[in-house]
């Protein structure tokens, strides 16, 4: 991956770590479901925005192939509770399926850090352990229980993209992972420009 899209696949997940870093705290201190309409648009806006910019992250990021699916499963369904939140849907109605979301985010997480090092698999593995964990046990702890999130997760995002924007020293490309690579580099390329 050459040296100008291999920077702008780590802008993206800087970008993902910053908007996270506004996002989460929003969450839990604006309405997601009820309040005014422009509260439920700015909440909408802000879970959206990481989210989309998370298809090239998961395009990118070494993982295996049957770990990324599970990327894109959990941004989808970020996504549609986010959408259903900003349509008045009930707390109790979108928030298990965000929490069951949360799983297919913790096994893309947990894989794609196993294959990193260092602070990026500690950091990872932590936050997928976070996420699990809380959409089993939601129904009988405080909210606060995910507080752990706010951090881990714009913190592995930004050492996400310094293992992106390393190159091939630190982002290094199985066999059965190059073409994935190429085509994410191809689609990040069309979308940025």
């Amino acid at each position: 991956m050459n040296e100008p899209i291999r920077s702008r696949l780590a802008l993206a997940a800087y970008g993902v770590a910053a908007l996270f870093a506004v996002r989460l705290p929003s969450f839990y201190f604006l309405p997601q479901s009820s309040g005014s309409l422009i509260v439920r648009e700015l909440s909408a806006l802000l879970g959206i925005a990481p989210h989309l910019l998370l298809f090239v992250v998961v395009a990118t990021l070494p993982a295996p192939s049957w770990a990324k699916p599970a990327g894109y499963g959990w941004l989808a369904i970020d996504m549609t509770t986010d959408i259903m939140a900003l349509n008045g849907v009930a707390d109790a109605t979108f928030l298990p399926m965000r929490y069951g979301g949360h799983i297919a985010a913790a096994l893309w997480i947990a894989s794609a850090s196993w294959e990193a090092k260092g602070a990026t698999r500690a950091v990872g593995l932590l936050l997928a352990l976070d996420l699990a964990s809380y959409s089993f046990i939601a129904p009988f702890v405080s909210f606060v229980a995910l507080f752990p999130s706010i951090v881990l997760l714009p913190t592995w995002f930004i050492l996400v993209a310094r293992h992106i924007g390393h190159g091939p020293e630190a982002a290094r490309e199985s066999p059965d992972r190059s073409s994935t690579a190429r085509r994410a580099c191809t689609t990040a390329n069309a979308i940025i420009r």
